[in-house]
């Protein structure tokens, strides 16, 4: 359901992936044999997490602590390659209470990449996320929100998720620097954005390569 926004923005958006940005790998936290643990996540008890090889949800710093970085005053909205653990799950559930928490984001419904009709989209294919992000601006626009395209901020653990907004005008930051999973190349996170990553800055960042285009 879209419901009117509370409070007041700045003309601005943030937008995040979920697994390994908004979350952290399952059973990380509890990690101790000479890998990474993740200790600023938070283990959620009973809640299921299906993404990769599933297990029990791990909210990461980034999402745990959004309402301390510059998105405090950001409206907000998801793209996911994945489906955040299905409809109705306790996940989306989740999501959306910590992403809503300052009032700035105006609808609880899901939606796809093919017809976007909410600000949180799920099954976005990896590489085509910033088409996603564009369907959200939009769906703003609808709402009377115009966000420009510089003031629009998308994070996600991927480099091939990220590098694609190269030209979009968005700026797009690659998360979860400091913790990679070895068990998958390297190529997503571990522990999930931090807070401090989680940054008001022009351009398209890639994990240890700087800004490679403004």
């Amino acid at each position: 359901s879209v419901v009117a926004a509370v409070g007041a923005a700045g003309n601005c958006l943030c937008v995040f992936d979920v697994d390994r940005t908004l979350t952290g790998k399952q059973g990380s936290i509890a990690w101790s044999w000479g890998l990474t643990r993740c200790t600023d996540d938070k283990e959620i008890a009973g809640v299921h997490d299906s993404a990769y090889s599933g297990g029990t949800l791990v909210l990461s710093d980034g999402l745990l602590n959004l309402d301390s970085t510059f998105c405090k005053s950001c409206y907000r909205g998801i793209v996911t390659a994945g489906d955040a653990t299905g409809a109705g799950s306790a996940e989306r559930d989740l999501l959306h209470k910590h992403l809503s928490s300052n009032g700035l984001l105006p609808s609880s419904d899901w939606s796809g990449p093919s017809q976007i009709t909410s600000p949180l989209v799920v099954k976005c294919p990896d590489g085509t996320k910033q088409n996603c992000v564009a369907g959200i601006q939009k769906w703003y626009a609808g709402q009377n929100i115009t966000i420009g395209n510089s003031d629009v901020h998308f994070y996600d653990d991927r480099q091939d998720n990220v590098k694609p907004f190269l030209g979009t005008g968005f700026n797009a930051r690659q998360i979860s620097c400091g913790s990679r999973d070895r068990s998958m190349g390297g190529s997503t996170g571990l522990c999930g954005a931090t807070a401090q990553e989680v940054i008001e800055e022009a351009g398209v960042y890639l994990c240890g390569g700087g800004m490679i285009l403004v």
